[in-house]
């Protein structure tokens, strides 16, 4: 007797298990992005520059991110609803107590340390809970869960400027200090899968005469017993099938099963590391987190610079579009056109073009009509490429290794989201103006475009590329 993996059930529990990871990035990255609000606020509060407050963010978003690979082992230890829950209290420990922070030293602990934390703890168990659940719709899926963040963008700009009104910065972080603490509830949904006990070993063949040939020894009578084991030594010696050299042509459930996880069991635990169409991929999402986080910290600047207030109203509305555009592009790439790789690596291709022309048309944006056009066509072409970021790597890396695989390209992001804001604040200080920092996004997001151009490429060289 022994445990056997379940199959992705494909709904049930799983949409609560979505509904909380739709939380957690709600809570986690919704205030992430709105970090931006608190920007002028605390510049004038500490007294002290623009590249260092964002860098608070920064290394906020360097641990969320950071901290996956870490994050996986736990999971695979302790399962996705412990880690969820220790990580949801860390970080509403770390922002309640940002509410004491002086200085910016303090902000960095407080803010950048123990949320990013606490943060980094609850995100990646958010994300790889969908693998568990999901298998046929796992892009809706995992759209339903990132758009979490893009509902928090959309809320949290109107509650923090409310609060920033109303109150002091402090308050504000002593209030959603406790709002944070609700991803404790989250992480009480994520129900693990409950492995099946079965009796007698499965087969480690899959071919077909293999499997027919080992149910008729062991059914087999007492006719003739002799020349049945005869039969089946002569048949093994013509038809010896490794686990490596599955028969491709089986046609049942269980022998394409047995067949993947042999595959599976031979490869390298971290096969894709060394496959160059996923260090491309990663490549692509580091430019495009770059610009990602660029739009919502200065989007507010940007706002102020031409005009008096409404900020929070075009950061909301920027992530309204965006939440619109990732789930209904994340149902459209479950379609059977588009669920070709080829398809949404054009897609994704297409999609940097033109939202790095989009973002360097921003510095002759100045009223605030048209800088609204120009937001919310940012937030749907944004929208669009969140939706491609996971089914682009279950094409590459196959639905098993998705969970380990995206802990390294959060690891990739939190690189750039450590260094992005000091590179976007220095510019603003030194040229005292936001065209700077998205003219230096744009390029980035023109590299990015690249990148793609060089990962269909590699994917066209290497049709044969086996995936776990």
């Amino acid at each position: 007797m022994h445990l056997n993996t379940v199959d992705p059930p494909d709904g049930g529990w799983g949409w609560f298990c979505v509904l909380g990871g739709f939380i957690i990035n709600m809570l986690t990255f919704g205030q992430l992005k709105c970090y931006g609000l608190l920007l002028v606020e605390l510049v004038e509060e500490y007294d002290t520059s623009a590249a260092l407050i964002e860098w608070v963010n920064g290394v906020a978003y360097f641990l969320t991110f950071g901290l996956s690979p870490i994050t996986s082992i736990f999971v695979r230890k302790y399962g996705h609803r412990r880690v969820v829950i220790v990580g949801g209290a860390i970080s509403g420990i770390g922002m309640s107590l940002s509410y004491f922070s002086t200085n910016v030293a303090m902000l960095f602990i407080t803010y950048g340390i123990i949320f990013g934390t606490g943060g980094g703890l609850a995100s990646i168990p958010g994300f790889s809970i969908t693998t568990v659940y999901f298998k046929n719709h796992i892009s809706l899926a995992s759209g339903c869960v990132i758009c979490g963040a893009g509902v928090g963008a959309l809320v949290f700009p109107y509650l923090m400027q409310y609060l920033l009104d109303e109150y002091t910065t402090s308050v504000t972080f002593l209030i959603t200090g406790g709002i944070t603490f609700n991803i404790i509830v989250a992480g009480a949904l994520m129900r693990p899968l409950t492995p099946q006990v079965k009796r007698n070993p499965a087969p480690t063949q899959c071919n077909d005469d293999a499997l027919s040939e080992r149910t008729k020894l062991n059914s087999s009578s007492n006719s003739q017993p002799k020349y049945d084991a005869i039969a089946v030594r002569r048949k093994k010696q013509h038809e010896h099938v490794s686990d490596k050299n599955c028969d491709v042509e089986s046609t049942t459930d269980e022998k394409e099963r047995l067949c993947e996880n042999s595959i599976t069991r031979n490869q390298s635990k971290y096969f894709y590391l060394r496959d160059p169409v996923y260090i491309l991929y990663v490549l692509a999402v580091m430019f495009f987190a770059f610009s990602y986080i660029t739009v919502f910290l200065m989007l507010p600047a940007k706002v102020l610079e031409d005009n008096e207030s409404g900020e929070a109203v075009m950061v909301s509305l920027t992530s309204l579009v965006e939440i619109c555009c990732r789930i209904a592009w994340a149902a459209v790439w479950d379609c059977r056109f588009f669920c070709r790789q080829d398809v949404r690596q054009t897609a994704m291709f297409i999609s940097f073009v033109g939202t790095g022309v989009l973002m360097s048309l921003s510095v002759l944006v100045h009223t605030y009509t048209i800088l609204l056009v120009w937001s919310l066509l940012m937030g749907s072409l944004m929208g669009v490429l969140w939706s491609l970021v996971v089914p682009v790597l279950v094409d590459i890396v196959g639905a098993a290794a998705m969970g380990d695989a995206f802990a390294f390209v959060m690891l990739g992001e939190a690189v750039i989201f450590l260094v992005g804001p000091l590179i976007t604040g220095s510019l603003l200080d030194y040229s005292g103006t936001v065209a700077a920092s998205f003219l230096f996004t744009g390029g980035c997001l023109f590299a990015a475009a690249i990148v793609t151009a060089a990962m269909k490429y590699k994917t066209i060289l290497l049709p044969t590329r086996d995936i776990g």
